[in-house]
């Protein structure tokens, strides 16, 4: 009998979707891609970002300086109070084929795994989820339909983990170039959720 995808993430759908070989050789078959530099510089660069947020570095690194704002105001929230449930930092989403929450590590009916770069609750708005990815190399216009679906995914995930936000504003941040995606906010509300649902079971079927 063939092997079968049994549980899934961006990634893996992404590769699907670019090549189903590359998908099977690489997700059922094992065969990885070697390691290079850019894939090892990105992994430093989300550490340094996730030290950073949460104080574990006094200055901010050089990677980050050209989002110095954004860095500062993570790093103070992570100080204040609202890191009770304001700010979440390199976490791990998991989701069962009914769309209800799991352990990463239940192999047996985890679907869907989501890495999470950073979740902030806007200041300004309570009832306003900020879900970021951050980014390393260069922004590619030629890419921004996958960006729309992954920006899609995160807001899925976020609206059916966070219940009492009503809207997500997931975020594409490009440390390097300055570039955020999309420039200006996109917002999913809690009323998208069904159709959000269905277009990925669609998907990913």
């Amino acid at each position: 009998m063939a092997k079968q995808v049994t549980s899934w993430s961006f990634t893996r759908y992404a590769d699907y979707a670019q090549c189903p070989l590359k998908a099977r050789l690489k997700h059922l078959d094992k065969i990885q891609e070697p390691p290079n530099a850019a894939m090892a510089r990105g992994s430093t660069i989300h550490k340094l970002a996730e030290r950073y947020i949460l104080g574990q570095l006094r200055s901010l690194p050089y990677e980050l300086k050209l989002f110095k704002p954004l860095f500062t105001m993570l790093k103070a929230m992570y100080k204040s109070k609202l890191k009770r449930g304001g700010l979440v930092v390199e976490d791990t989403w998991a989701l069962t084929k009914t769309w209800t929450q799991t352990k990463w590590s239940n192999w047996a009916l985890c679907w869907l795994r989501v890495k999470l770069d950073c979740a902030y609750r806007d200041p300004k708005d309570e009832q306003t989820l900020v879900v970021i990815d951050w980014k390393t190399g260069k922004f590619r216009p030629e890419q921004v339909g996958a960006y729309l679906e992954q920006l899609e995914l995160y807001a899925l995930v976020a609206l059916l983990l966070y219940p009492l936000i009503e809207r997500v504003q997931p975020q594409l941040v490009y440390l390097d170039g300055g570039v955020v995606h999309p420039e200006k906010p996109l917002t999913f509300e809690r009323g998208a959720l069904p159709g959000l649902k269905k277009t990925w079971e669609k998907r990913t079927k």
